[in-house]
């Protein structure tokens, strides 16, 4: 009986601090930033969601168009749906999430493309694999917050 107890508890252990490693893992590191005045493409992973590029139809949700949005608008926004904000400039905003039990955290960008009324927005896990479709949620939380779903 303790043999099977044991075969069955290590794997589980061993995986509980796997998992709290990687939300240790992923509290170094930054949101990759503007490339090219664009946000970053979506790695070959499935835990990334981005309305820059179209053609990345595994990656690609669609962009928000607006009308009137301000910037506090979009911060609060932001904050209503727990992110942390860590960068503010001119088009771009930076934030993160943390999840509550292992501590993931993960990226979400915004780019404010004025001329063509529209944000874009990558929300990206920073370690893993898959997200089981967090962050897809999580820009439609972004979304509802600003009232437009």
């Amino acid at each position: 009986m303790k043999t099977i107890l044991i075969i069955i508890l290590t794997p589980a252990i061993v995986g509980l601090i796997y998992f709290f490693y990687l939300g240790y893992k992923s509290q170094n590191g930054s949101a990759p930033g503007l490339v090219n005045s664009k946000l970053s493409p979506c790695p070959d992973k499935p835990n990334c969601i981005c309305t820059e590029f179209a053609d990345d139809q595994s990656h690609f949700t669609d962009a928000i168009k607006y009308q009137s949005l301000s910037l506090d608008n979009i911060t609060n926004a932001i904050e209503s749906t727990g992110g942390i904000i860590s960068t503010t400039q001119n088009n771009y905003i930076a934030a993160t999430y943390t999840s509550r039990i292992f501590k993931y955290v993960d990226d979400f960008e915004i780019r404010i493309d004025s001329e063509n009324q529209v944000i874009h927005i990558r929300s990206a896990s920073r370690v893993g694999h898959s997200d089981i479709g967090a962050n897809l949620k999580r820009i439609e939380n972004f979304k509802n917050a600003l009232g437009l779903l």
